[in-house]
């Protein structure tokens, strides 16, 4: 199983404070839309996704599409990345800590005949999860954010073929459905309102195979002012 940045979250009240407390951003305190750079890495592959979240009072949801690139040790290939992600946030203008719960469904496509051979590989994945965050300190320029997230999730990575083939060579991590828990501990940098960076580490709780450490970079750049 996949964990590929797993949480993708939004806040949606408009003051500054309670802008995205839960994951470290503040973009959204002044418009109802972001546009966001992910970038995910672990020891089997490298996602890159750019995303577009948009607002309605207390409701969320982000759009995202890009690649996964895969490590010659595993699958050697590209996939096709797709992600929507439903969230529900509501906090005082004046609040300092902030509480997400999310829902996230997840499609990965490709490779196909991976390493030239017989098998092509598809993933399909939903989760859910809580994530937090406090206003640890605010300047004129910057936001220093922590967050912490939890999700449960289940997916189900498949490697299909039409003309047989050895499957012995993934089975350490792939396939079948199977379950995850995680934990993502991050720290939201945010600039001006405008630019908001949030590096973060994600671990797997437990011994689910197929679940890496993860370590990734966010990228939220607000779009338009009061929209």
């Amino acid at each position: 199983m996949r964990v590929a940045a797993a949480l993708v979250l939004l806040v949606v009240p408009s003051s500054i404070a309670s802008a995205q407390l839960c994951v470290g951003n503040t973009a959204f305190s002044i418009s109802r839309m972001q546009g966001v750079a992910n970038a995910d890495f672990d020891r089997l592959a490298n996602r890159f996704t750019l995303e577009m979240r948009v607002r309605l009072w207390d409701l969320f949801a982000g759009a995202e599409y890009g690649i996964k690139t895969w490590d010659v040790t595993s699958l050697g290939g590209n996939s096709q990345a797709v992600a929507v992600t439903l969230g529900l946030a509501g906090a005082s203008p004046k609040a300092r800590f902030g509480i997400c719960p999310l829902v996230r469904w997840q499609w990965l496509d490709g490779p196909s005949e991976i390493g030239g051979g017989p098998w092509n590989f598809a993933e399909h994945e939903i989760s859910g999860g809580l994530s937090v965050g406090a206003l640890l300190s605010r300047t004129r320029l910057w936001d220093l954010i922590p967050t912490a997230s939890i999700t449960f999730g289940t997916g189900n990575p498949k490697l299909t073929t039409t003309s047989g083939g050895d499957l012995n060579t993934y089975q350490d991590w792939c396939c079948g459905r199977q379950s995850f828990t995680t934990l993502r501990l991050g720290l939201g940098l945010g600039f001006s309102d405008e630019l908001t960076l949030v590096p973060a580490v994600t671990l797997p709780l437990g011994g689910e195979r197929g679940v890496q450490k993860t370590y990734g970079l966010r990228a939220a750049l607000r779009l338009g002012k009061g929209i």
